[in-house]
């Protein structure tokens, strides 16, 4: 009865591992070699560079870029298993290290269509990560409005307030303005 049972539970053992192998190999028996070439690219794509998940899908298929077919951009990009959160947080730093942004501006290039492409959710969750001072880059983006054109400091501060200027707060703005000023 003993040996039974051990036989038993062997073979229960053995039924599991089986369909355990079917079902892994009838997930990838529709995975064709383009997708498995647009991981790996992906993958590289991620190594150097922050992206959403539509900015891997598009750079992907870009004729610029992987040249794939959406499907197998789309295979590749979302089997890569990337945290869009911290992607969404490695590109706003990106962003901050080249220019001045507001929080607002920040959630707004990292959604943009023609920005990051992230969620609302994650362009977020990117920016309020940053640990950026949003004081300093009102004043970075006050200095660099001033060197560009002539503005009065109730002109600035509006400019950098504006919601189609800097999008910063009037209490960011007027310190950035009176600081740059």
């Amino acid at each position: 009865m003993n040996l039974f049972r051990t036989i038993r539970g062997g073979v229960c053992i053995l039924m599991i591992a089986a369909v355990t192998l079917i079902s892994v190999t009838s997930a990838n028996a529709g995975t064709t070699n383009g997708d498995k070439q647009a991981l790996v690219a992906a993958k590289e794509y991620l190594s150097t560079q922050a992206f959403s998940l539509n900015g891997l899908i598009a750079q992907l298929d870009s004729p610029y870029g992987g040249q794939f077919t959406v499907a197998q951009a789309t295979y590749g990009a979302e089997h890569t298993d990337a945290n869009w959160y911290k992607e969404a947080l490695l590109d706003a730093k990106e962003y901050l290290s080249t220019q001045a942004f507001s929080l607002k501006g920040l959630i707004a290039q990292l959604d943009s269509p023609d920005g990051g492409q992230f969620t609302v959710a994650q362009a977020t969750y990117g920016t309020e990560h940053t640990g950026a001072n949003w004081n300093r880059e009102a004043f970075l983006d006050a200095k660099e409005y001033l060197s560009t054109q002539a503005f009065s400091l109730s002109g600035l501060i509006a400019q950098l307030d504006s919601p189609y200027g800097g999008q910063f707060t009037v209490a960011q703005a007027t310190y950035g303005a009176r600081k740059a000023y």
